[in-house]
């Protein structure tokens, strides 16, 4: 169940806050992998308002998040707000090669071709995503 706080229609409706969980993890072959770590930590620096240890504070121009595993090679960002930092999400998986998980909804890829290295039991829903409004309308639809 996706909590988002925010009224109106779906469409033009801005994202408030967003109670939800979405991993970002790299695959190989089938199995898990680890992502460069300096990758996604250049990629979110601008963004970094707190940090302590693998977690931080992203801001962004329009909302914040909570992104957990820094330097481990793989992230979950909860607790989302506003439009920019699903841009931002979008951006550290093009980045850094990691699938986009957001719990309960379809693995989002950026590269169709990275659909080959999925578990199989991923490879049922897929979805090419290019932008972070593509990632929102995977979670608001699912």
């Amino acid at each position: 169940m996706h909590y988002v706080y925010a009224s109106g229609s779906r469409c033009g409706t801005t994202v408030v806050a967003m109670s939800f969980d979405v991993f970002l993890q790299a695959f190989r072959d089938g199995g898990t992998g680890a992502a460069d770590p300096a990758v996604i930590e250049e990629e979110l620096a601008a963004y970094i308002a707190v940090r302590d240890g693998d977690f931080a504070r992203l801001v962004t121009r329009d909302g914040d998040a909570e992104c957990y595993g820094l330097g481990l090679g793989s992230l979950m960002v909860t607790h989302a707000g506003g439009e920019a930092i699903w841009d931002l999400v979008v951006e550290v998986a093009r980045a850094a090669g990691l699938v986009i998980l957001p719990v309960g909804c379809p693995a989002c890829v950026i590269d169709p071709r990275d659909r080959r290295h999925l578990p199989l039991e991923l490879h049922g829903k897929v979805v090419t995503v290019q932008s972070g409004a593509d990632l929102l309308a995977v979670i608001r639809t699912t």
